[in-house]
């Protein structure tokens, strides 16, 4: 992949991830408070079948998806930040583009989540999510394209 531009904005997005799970990790609170999050929140979700699944399953093993949540941003981050990195630096390494696609993915996956858990809470998480996944998924086009 020799678009730089883009390869840019996916290190930026790499940082994202990785800024993200970061503070998740130091303040050591997310995956025990996750459960009142969302039970806050879950009344104002306007996807039916979303709010069944948080009320049925994540909201009763919160701390369970709090940590993989915290994990998932982790690894994400890292494959977005390095994967972009070394195509950056030229190597055009099939591990890395592969490694690149597997952090847009899971990107994607957290993105879709964060977009139908707590979307409707505010028009800025709305439109971040949103956002993110596009440019995830034109990165995990332009990467699939060129193989």
């Amino acid at each position: 992949m020799n678009n730089k531009p883009l390869l840019l904005i996916l290190l930026s997005i790499g940082f994202v991830w990785l800024r993200s799970s970061l503070t998740k990790f130091s303040e050591g609170s997310f995956a025990s408070s996750l459960g009142q999050i969302l039970s806050k929140s879950v009344d104002n979700n306007p996807y039916p079948a979303f709010k069944q699944f948080l009320t049925s399953i994540v909201i009763p093993n919160s701390y369970l998806f709090g940590t993989l949540v915290m994990w998932g941003e982790l690894l994400s981050g890292m494959a977005i930040t390095i994967g972009s990195v070394l195509l950056l630096k030229q190597y055009q390494l099939k591990w890395a583009r592969v490694l690149l696609m597997s952090g847009l993915l899971g990107g994607i996956f957290l993105n879709i989540n964060f977009w139908l858990g707590l979307g409707s809470l505010s028009s800025a998480s709305d439109n971040l999510n949103l956002l993110m996944i596009s440019i995830e998924v034109i990165g995990l086009y332009f990467l699939v394209k060129k193989a």
